[in-house]
């Protein structure tokens, strides 16, 4: 088979298609990606509006991951209930298959190739043309999207029609439906596309090479592998996020399975009794007769499969706060203890996030804290990127906050109060100090990989003069002297200026000497401008939390 197959051919057609659909679908989301999101918010108050919105959601964008995704974010917020939830998703199995409808009364229908050129001929001018015009940019984009969806089909279409006249169908008459059924399953799970599956599969039931039934079966396979992009995007997520990824399986799955069971006499009604002649058309019938009829089968019982699922994933305590998470704030004493003791956290998780930023183990800087403190969050934080920290470190901020309104609310002395409006700046000093460092990591990661010499050797300098700030800043923890500590900070405040007035001296001397171009300039000095900022920041808020514990003493 291979001898005829020419599978270059073959696979720059997939990789067209699956670019066109990628085009198309980023274009869709840009120019309308809100509207979508109020669409699917707006229309899912009851299971039978919720169906009707993921088969039209689906149909439009041509990717059901894309709508479940979606859907798992809603899900996730509370912005939508499970039940209306499952709903979507079955709408949304019914939606795919519109890519099937299209391909089969356009892309076989006509010369496909007179028909793809000129979408990618207007929508390839549009690009350079109205590149600052965003609505118009992502109109050609979406064009440039469709004429290569039906490029990447004509080369699928053509490699595998130049096989039909060699190959034997024959030799497919001793494999089982079920190996179609799995080379469906695999092929889109590997690709990530049903609808480029689909593809492959009209293209070879039209060129002879597998016969009707092979092809249904392929088409079963394929929609059970597109549940793989939810599965992997949600079962470790959240407990909502888990609910719907596992109902969206299980959907899929009974389905395909009821489908698989009814293949042979779902074929004849097909074939036979309505009587669809060209198998094309019967194929994506088939489709979505399966779709429709698991729709039919589970309509009745979606609150009760949402109630299933709810007790098989059940809500757990995603808070990041220690201290202040299983107290009341009735005592005031012991809630403002509680709220330093989290400041503490706060502090210690902001200075880890400091060193992710320029990728410094944690180990190289380790603090030496309380054992019940340090395994709480090793828990949370272990493995985090940096922007993951760092909204774990807003999410903190959220709870110390609303803590401290509670606690506000009670009877509290003058003392009391003023030490709770002294950490609550503290507070703000630290998420100061991170915002600043969460401002220009993007910056740091472009100076890091940046192919020019003097970029990556000025990463290098802010990278050295901050891990001297941060092992100082470690030493000045730890020391158990407390004349020792205040002089240690008043230290790291002259540090901090020296080194921001020597970046500042070499940056200017750079671009006396044109290493650096004027955007190059501006980033370098806003970096050293917002290092500064936020080093400075950070000691504030560690000197006034040291300074707070000694007046508790």
């Amino acid at each position: 088979m291979t001898d005829y197959l020419d599978i270059w051919k073959l696979l720059a057609g997939l990789g067209i298609f699956l670019f066109g659909m990628f085009q198309l679908e980023e274009s869709i989301r840009e120019v309308a990606g809100r509207k979508f999101k109020l669409f699917l918010r707006r229309h899912t108050h009851n299971k039978y509006r919720a169906i009707l919105s993921g088969t039209f959601l689906t149909a439009v964008l041509q990717s059901s991951s894309v709508v479940s995704l979606m859907l798992l974010a809603f899900v996730g917020a509370g912005a939508i209930s499970m039940t209306n939830a499952l709903g979507v998703i079955l709408g949304s199995n019914l939606g795919t298959t519109f890519t099937g409808w299209i391909v089969t009364l356009l892309g076989f229908k006509i010369k496909i190739e007179s028909f793809s050129l000129p979408f990618i001929a207007i929508g390839g001018l549009g690009l350079v043309l109205f590149s600052k015009k965003h609505k118009l940019l992502n109109i050609s984009k979406a064009l440039v999207g469709f004429g290569f969806i039906f490029l990447g089909l004509d080369f699928m279409k053509v490699s595998i029609d130049e096989v039909a006249s060699y190959f034997d169908i024959s030799s497919f008459s001793g494999y089982a439906p079920w190996v179609f059924l799995l080379v469906g399953f695999v092929l889109t799970a590997i690709i990530q596309s049903s609808s480029a599956s689909m593809v492959i599969t009209l293209s070879a039931l039209n060129s002879g090479i597998i016969p009707f039934e092979s092809a249904a079966a392929m088409v079963i396979g394929s929609d059970l592998g597109t549940t793989i992009t939810v599965l992997i995007g949600g079962i470790t997520g959240l407990a909502p996020k888990r609910r719907v990824a596992l109902g969206h399986f299980l959907f899929n799955l009974v389905t395909d399975l009821i489908a698989f069971a009814l293949l042979v006499p779902l074929v004849w009604l097909i074939q036979e009794m309505l009587t669809f002649l060209d198998p094309l058309m019967g194929l994506v019938v088939f489709h979505s007769l399966f779709n429709l009829i698991g729709i039919i089968i589970f309509v009745p019982f979606l609150g009760v499969f949402a109630k299933f699922l709810k007790r098989r994933y059940r809500e757990t305590n995603h808070t990041v706060s220690q201290y202040i998470n299983p107290l009341t704030h009735e005592v005031p004493e012991a809630a403002t203890q509680a709220l330093m003791n989290e400041i503490g956290h706060l502090l210690r998780r902001t200075y880890y996030c400091h060193l992710k930023a320029f990728k410094i183990k944690e180990s190289e800087f380790y603090l030496v804290v309380k054992e019940e403190f340090d395994n709480h969050f090793k828990k949370i934080f272990t493995g985090l990127s940096f922007n993951d920290q760092y909204l774990k470190i807003k999410q903190l901020e959220g709870e110390l906050i609303v803590f401290y309104q509670h606690i506000q609310q009670q009877p509290l002395e003058i003392m009391e109060a003023d030490k709770l409006s002294k950490l609550v700046e503290i507070v703000r000093n630290a998420l100061h100090s991170i915002k600043g460092i969460k401002d220009i990591e993007h910056n740091l990661t472009a100076f890091y990989t940046s192919e020019k010499n003097v970029l990556n050797k000025l990463y290098h300098e802010f990278e050295n003069a901050s891990k001297e700030f941060y092992l100082s800043f470690k030493n000045c923890l730890e020391t158990g002297e407390v004349d020792h500590a205040f002089d240690c900070y008043s230290d790291l405040m002259l540090k901090i200026q020296r080194n921001y007035d020597g970046m500042l001296k070499e940056a200017y001397s750079r671009i006396n000497r044109k290493h650096f171009t004027e955007l190059e300039m501006s980033t370098a000095l806003n970096i050293n401008r917002e290092l500064y900022s936020s080093h400075k920041a950070l000691i504030i808020a560690q000197k006034e939390f040291h300074q707070l514990l000694i007046d508790s003493q």
